[in-house]
């Protein structure tokens, strides 16, 4: 039996003892019945009969009264049924005691043992089949309009039962014979009346093992009391002997536990769940108050006219209003404004939404009004109370105040938009603020202009004196630049590179650009030190060079490099032609990548002279590419691609092995005097093991290392990174001759020819191109040649084309030239043939 808190052991023992007592006193009267049979007087015995039966009437009208009057709040056809089966026998006994023998009778008829016989089995028998049918069939609910029909077929019921008792008694069978006891059909007819008691019974006993309830163990014991009393009325054979009394006793007592029990199901079970719940509703009222008290956020309870009904501590606090000040009014007139803009329509709140989909919100952003008028920031949550019959009967708030967040947000926000180093607005705020004013522009048919600018050999500044300094440097320019520009937008882009947004119809471009370039060339002072910079600005300008954000800051970083390839220090518009270059610049990159491998770039020579014996003592060797669909592309062009993108480091290797490769076949077939010399980039010079490489690239063609000449600029060479001075060391110390190419042309710094141990120095054409004509170039390239014979160097003259420059340089004793006079670049075969043909072939 399954164990329930609201029925005791102590209950159920209770009720076995009360059944065993009535079963032993049963027993007790069976077994002794000749000893305790007694006849009693008429007129005492029917008293007792009287009342016995008035109490049985009694109970079974309350009980039909008791369900009829709770029937309509609980609409169970259980205890309709039961009102019915009451009300029918209580008004069957009442029959049967008018009309039992020395009773009064019926008015218009008279008593008998006979008719009040029938009467009694006619209300046993309707009680015993109503009764199991009842708890046969599950409760459910039934309308309240069947109590009526229910009470008239109540009625009908007795009626025709007590016209057909009255009308044919005569011809009724006779169940009990004065004296004698009863008749065998009055037995097997009490014999029914127990089997459907005891089945009734067994049905109870199954629902208490399964759900136990105090009213199963009452009708239980009623059941037991009705059986016993069944028993004894089939004992008798007067009706006044004892087995007659105990029988109307036991069902007497058998329809006080149904009260009891029809009472604890209907009223009493009902009155302590009711009361049970309102106990554990205050309980949980207490508890939610305690939690809603507690909470960080504030409760509000509105109900279905959106007022409201509850509001917490925290939401008293968030809103700076009483509670008293707040229940029973209109959440949209009091603190909600729908949002920092006014919502178009209530509808559109979804506090309003949420009563009218039945849906819950989440909102994380709106505005309540507190008591002051300010605006109290919040994020909500809008849930919906809906009852058992699916109407919304209102609805919880739930909200925190959100301040401190939106502070942080802001401040998130802030750092996203805003460079950390100079506090400017950073990229991101460019493009955001360039499309919204893009937005005016085309509405107002102004212009707008973007300034993009990079300082000038910054990384000058990093390496020279440190990062620390070179960021202090960038807060100067920024500073400077709000300075100069203080009505107009300046973002820094990253690195050194920041940008000046100007928008409007009266303004200056190039006034603007000037007055930038000279503020910035001012000394800055960082440090008890002066620090000077330049820059270079490139200038985009909307409508004519794009029409979107991105187009235009790509367009003005492409007119900034175009002003540093002028020289640095000013600045230039964009063109369609900056447009065409960068694109066949990615073009030669993304084809460069392949070039090498399908051999698109090749080898010409320009031959290398003798000026005494005007025979041909070496060779430089150029790099030349004729593409398949775009046509020759000069060398100039895709060395500085290849030097951008790294690639130079494998053309690099790819010239050096197919230059020793030709030199080497010219060595076999007999032209083993000739060297051959080729240009480095820094790129191939940073390579740990580019020394390596030529040291390789000798042995496999076995050459010696003296017929291979790198040319490097003086850039190279003024370089103090110390891998660069290593592998050019190296280089020196395997035999490699070193050629200073361009000299006089970059730098006018000749120092490094102490850090490197040089062999050759090329004088750049543009020194020979007027040597013949121009007095100063002529005696400016006479101290050159002078200057490297006195440091013991063999002197290179470039660029030779006429037979004054050749007259002029063999004059002064330039050791070797080379130049269109003898010949221009060449290929390998051409090459070949020219030196068979050559009349000073050794």
């Amino acid at each position: 039996m399954t164990s329930n808190p609201s029925i005791s052991d102590e209950q159920e023992k209770k009720a076995l003892m009360i059944a065993g007592i009535a079963v032993l006193f049963f027993l007790a009267t069976i077994v002794f019945r000749e000893g305790l049979y007694f006849v009693a007087e008429a007129n005492q015995y029917l008293s007792l009969h009287t009342i016995l039966e008035f109490l049985s009437v009694t109970v079974s009208l309350s009980i039909a009264i008791q369900g009829w009057m709770i029937f309509p709040q609980h609409l169970s056809r259980y205890r309709l049924w039961y009102s019915v089966v009451f009300l029918i026998v209580g008004i069957i006994d009442l029959l049967h005691t008018l009309s039992y023998k020395g009773m009064p009778g019926l008015i218009v008829v008279e008593s008998s043992p006979q008719k009040a016989t029938w009467f009694w089995v006619a209300a046993r028998l309707t009680q015993a089949c109503m009764l199991f049918f009842i708890i046969f069939f599950p409760d459910r609910q039934v309308q309240s309009r069947q109590k009526k029909t229910m009470f008239i077929f109540s009625v009908l019921y007795v009626l025709v039962i007590s016209y057909i008792i009255i009308r044919y008694e005569q011809k009724l069978p006779i169940l009990v014979v004065d004296g004698k006891g009863t008749t065998n059909l009055k037995n097997f007819l009490e014999y029914i009346i127990i089997l459907f008691y005891a089945s009734t019974a067994y049905m109870l006993l199954c629902s208490y093992k399964k759900q136990p309830k105090k009213a199963h163990l009452d009708l239980i014991l009623a059941f037991v009391f009705l059986i016993l009393s069944e028993f004894l009325f089939t004992l008798y054979k007067n009706v006044y002997d004892l087995q007659n009394f105990l029988g109307h006793l036991y069902k007497g007592i058998s329809y006080i536990y149904f009260m009891k029990g029809i009472y604890i199901a209907t009223i009493k079970e009902p009155y302590d769940a009711q009361k049970k719940a309102e106990e554990e509703l205050k309980k949980r009222e207490k508890y939610l108050k305690t939690i809603t008290s507690s909470l960080g956020e504030g409760v509000i309870v509105l109900d279905k006219d959106k007022k409201i009904t509850f509001i917490n501590q925290e939401a008293e606090r968030l809103l700076g209003y009483q509670k008293n000040e707040l229940l029973g009014k209109a959440l949209f007139q009091k603190i909600h404004c729908g949002s920092e803009h006014q919502c178009d329509s209530l509808r559109e709140c979804p506090l309003c939404q949420t009563a009218e989909l039945k849906k819950a919100y989440r909102v994380e952003e709106d505005f309540f009004v507190r008591k002051d008028g300010t605006l109290l920031p919040i994020a909500y949550v809008s849930t919906p109370m809906i009852d058992d019959n699916g109407e919304v009967i209102g609805s919880v708030i739930v909200f925190r105040d959100i301040t401190e967040r939106k502070k942080y947000d802001e401040k998130i926000k802030y750092q996203a938009y805003h460079d950390a180093l100079t506090d400017l607005p950073n990229r991101r705020y460019l493009i955001e603020k360039l499309k919204n004013e893009l937005k005016k522009a085309e509405e107002h048919n102004s212009r707008i202009a973007i300034l993009y600018l990079d300082l000038d050999n910054f990384k000058n500044i990093n390496d020279s004196f440190g990062h620390v300094m070179g960021d202090l440097l960038l807060k100067n320019v920024a500073q400077r630049l709000t300075m100069i520009h203080p009505d107009c937008f300046i973002a820094r882009l990253g690195g050194d590179e920041f940008a000046v947004l100007l928008s409007g119809n009266d303004f200056n471009i190039e006034e603007i650009a000037c007055k930038t370039i000279q503020s910035l060339n001012q000394p800055i002072k960082l440090e008890n030190k002066e620090v000077f910079i330049t820059t270079s600005v490139g200038i985009s300008v909307y409508p004519k060079d794009g029409d979107d954000e991105m187009t235009l800051i790509r367009h003005a970083d492409m007119a900034m490099y175009d002003a540093k390839k002028k020289g640095k220090n000013q600045f230039s518009f964009y063109t369609a032609e900056l447009e065409q270059q960068k694109i066949r610049k990615s073009k030669i990159e993304q084809l460069l990548r392949t070039a090498i491998e399908r051999k698109e770039v090749s080898l010409c020579y320009q031959p290398i002279i003798d000026t005494v014996s005007k025979r041909i003592i070496g060779l430089e060797a150029l790099a030349r590419w004729n593409h398949p669909e775009i046509g020759d592309i000069p060398a100039n062009e895709f060395i500085a691609v290849a030097e951008e993108n790294g690639q130079i480091v494998s053309l690099g290797k790819h010239i050096l092995k197919t230059a020793l490769q030709h030199l080497k076949q010219l060595h076999e077939i007999g032209f083993d005097y000739l060297y051959v010399s080729v240009n480095l980039s820094l790129r191939q010079l940073r390579h740990h093991e580019f020394t390596a490489l030529i040291s390789q690239l000798l042995q496999k063609n076995k050459l010696q290392a003296s017929h291979l000449e790198i040319e490097i600029t003086e850039h190279i060479a003024l370089s103090d990174e110390k891998c660069v001075i290593h592998n050019i060391q190296e280089l020196k110390d395997i035999g490699v001759r070193i050629a200073i190419d361009d000299f006089g042309v970059g730098y006018s710094s000749i120092g490094y020819l102490r850090t490197f141990s040089v062999d050759t120095l090329k004088i750049d054409k543009s020194f020979i191109f007027d040597v013949a004509t121009n007095p100063n170039t002529a005696q400016l390239t006479s101290a050159l040649i002078t200057f490297a014979h006195n440091l013991n160097l063999q002197v290179v003259a470039e660029g030779v084309e006429s037979a004054e420059q050749l007259c002029f340089l063999e004059q002064h004793h330039c050791n070797k030239i080379q130049g269109y006079l003898f010949s221009p670049p060449v290929s390998f075969e051409q090459l070949v043939s020219l030196l068979h043909s050559s009349p000073s072939r050794c």
